[in-house]
């Protein structure tokens, strides 16, 4: 059996800065001498956020493409872990997709602890301020994201006033008394710390004391809201206007709650770019995306209602073409 190792399971709703802390902290570990394997849950493809990743950062980058990763996917997800547990990194580092559940994971795990040898395990929600309990009818998804996590942090505070994210902190601490605030320096340095014990001394640290699951959780509404949203792929130009993927993405229809478009631009044709969009805003800066010619330049959108022949059509409007879709 290998020596245990720290896992972190980072859950959070669609455009919240998930996969953006994975960079940041995969970056500080770098510095430390520290590594991670990573393993990236997407609804539609993984492999676009996988893309982003510094692979030198990393000691592996596993996509998983799955709606909902404790359900259809979890035998995959555990495959995946015990081949992480064999590998040389020091610690594991889980993504789940903007809409999972992860209290079914959470409770799969828990059974499985004696299979998976990862420890202390650590759940973190990430919360973005911007628009935390503004969802609508996905709001109690959003809030299921959080039952069960020992920390969370706050995102994209800088968007947004500090009476804004005051009142957000407020009512986080209001409605998860259990669950501690921390930030991507406080959680690296704990990590860090955590994985250099495990390594040097080869057995597990004491871990923080775990949040109590609610029973009777399996399958219920709330849970079954995290298989409505769907996720379609459809294929752009390899190479487009920087005005025109940007212009695409703020004219998608309204029920695309999320949106990636891997493209290189015609204004710097060395590089690729990931443009996103979270809700109806448009992020003004796109992330470089180094050295993935196997990634081909796609849309991709994420919904609970998702109108695929009004996306192909802007998407012919704007670039002239489109080849074809998969969803």
């Amino acid at each position: 059996m290998p020596s245990p190792r720290p896992l972190l399971l980072v859950a959070g709703f669609l455009g919240a800065g998930k996969t953006s802390l994975i960079r940041s902290l995969l970056a500080k570990f770098q510095r430390r001498g520290i590594k991670a394997d990573v393993i990236l849950n997407d609804i539609a493809n993984a492999n676009i956020d996988a893309a982003s990743i510094n692979s030198d950062h990393a000691a592996s980058i596993s996509p998983l493409a799955a709606s909902c990763a404790c359900c259809e996917s979890l035998e995959e997800l555990v495959s995946l872990c015990r081949t992480a547990a064999e590998g040389k990194g020091d610690l594991l580092l889980i993504e789940l997709n903007g809409t999972a559940d992860p209290l079914g994971l959470l409770e799969s795990f828990a059974l499985l602890r004696e299979e998976l040898p990862f420890s202390p395990m650590v759940h973190v929600c990430v919360i973005d301020a911007r628009h935390w309990g503004k969802r609508g009818e996905l709001t109690p998804l959003e809030e299921r994201q959080m039952t069960g996590a020992g920390l969370y942090l706050l995102s994209h505070e800088d968007l947004v006033s500090k009476t804004e994210t005051d009142t957000v902190g407020a009512v986080v601490r209001e409605n998860f008394p259990d669950s501690r605030q921390t930030d991507v320096n406080q959680l690296a340095e704990a990590l860090i710390s955590v994985a250099l014990e495990t390594t040097a001394n080869g057995v597990s640290v004491s871990s923080p004391k775990p949040q109590p699951l609610p029973a009777g959780r399996s399958h219920d509404h709330v849970h079954l809201l995290s298989h409505q949203v769907r996720g379609c792929e459809i294929p752009l130009p390899p190479k487009v206007r920087r005005a025109g993927i940007e212009h695409l993405l703020r004219n998608l229809p309204g029920g695309v709650l999320r949106a990636k478009a891997l493209v290189k631009t015609v204004e710097d044709p060395g590089n690729r770019w990931l443009f996103e969009r979270c809700g109806r805003e448009v992020s003004p800066s796109p992330i470089p995306v180094p050295g993935t010619p196997s990634v081909s330049s796609s849309l991709l959108c994420m919904g609970l209602d998702l109108d695929l022949a009004a996306i192909r059509l802007l998407v012919s409007e704007e670039f002239g073409y489109i080849p074809g879709a998969s969803d």
